[in-house]
């Protein structure tokens, strides 16, 4: 399997039709079509439903379109870090975040950063911490920004500043939204919704309330992994989100509150990194001025 041949593959994957692919490779149609088919034959599956006017992906073609995205990904990324070396501090720096205020912080340095220097890009993948840690697993992010809960042992790190303090986010109208803060005897009578990360509890709620609440018995309404989409199902009053501050912006908003913790419970973020793998200039440099820019207390 050639490196050209799933660059062909993907443009095809994204176009969906053959001709239009071929146009956007510069090649013609007949030339595609043929290294489509020598690349299924050697595959032996069909990796697209063909019809006079659409190539739409098959099951087998759906999965190795990730792992073809994957490998082109890597492969880029490898070409940009021993290109920087002639060009100077250039390249791509890839973080995943989930949500959390630090990433303001990350983005504040990144942004200096690109300031002195243009040739600088970022791409920026967002989802919850068990999303983040395996993309950093598998070679396809530079950083990844996570909250505690976190194996620190396995990762090179760097803590944030401002912790982040864990409450409920609730309808302003609904049942809830006269509360000042919410005790565990609150908490157990709520529908919730709850944070999907499986590797790690992001909010153990059972040592949180010293035992007086059983997460099994409590009544959760759904699971969530970014927190904008429950919102519509807490604005609703079907349910209330457990979260972190400042994500929702709900200063501005009159139709959701946050209500904290009682007692009061924050967790903190870490900036994480693989253990000895070799990083670009690019990544060098961003995570000196990171470094620079942490208040001393860190």
């Amino acid at each position: 399997m050639e490196f050209r041949t799933l660059r062909y593959f993907l443009a095809v994957a994204r176009e969906q039709n053959m001709t239009e692919a071929a146009n956007v490779l510069h090649v013609t149609q007949p030339t595609l079509s043929r290294q489509i088919a020598e690349l299924e034959r050697e595959l032996g599956v069909e990796l697209f439903e063909r019809t006079n006017r659409s190539c739409v992906l098959t099951g087998d073609g759906m999965r190795l379109r990730q792992r073809a995205e994957e490998i082109v990904s890597l492969v880029e990324q490898t070409e940009g870090e021993l290109a920087d070396r002639e060009l100077g501090i250039s390249g791509n720096i890839r973080i995943g975040a989930g949500e959390t205020q630090a990433m303001r912080f990350v983005l504040d340095v990144f942004a200096a950063l690109w300031r002195d220097h243009p040739g600088v890009t970022c791409g920026l993948y967002t989802g919850n911490a068990d999303a983040v840690e395996e993309r950093l697993e598998r070679g396809l992010l530079d950083f990844a920004l996570v909250i505690e809960p976190v194996n620190l042992e396995k990762h090179e790190w760097i803590r944030m500043p401002n912790p982040d303090r864990v409450g409920v986010a609730v309808a302003a109208d609904g049942p809830w939204g006269a509360l000042r803060s919410a005790t565990p005897a609150d908490v157990a009578k709520m529908p919730l919704l709850l944070s999907s990360r499986t590797s790690n509890r992001a909010v153990d709620l059972a040592a949180w309330s010293s035992g007086a609440i059983d997460p099994e018995v409590l009544d959760v309404v759904g699971r969530f992994d970014l927190i904008g989409n429950a919102s519509h199902l807490v604005r609703s009053g079907v349910a209330c989100a457990m979260g972190i501050d400042h994500l929702l912006q709900l200063d501005g908003s009159s139709d959701l509150r946050f209500v904290p913790l009682d007692p009061p419970l924050e967790i903190a973020s870490f900036l994480i990194w693989k253990k000895y793998r070799l990083r670009s200039r690019v990544c060098e440099e961003f995570l000196k001025r990171l470094r620079s820019a942490l208040p001393e207390r860190c």
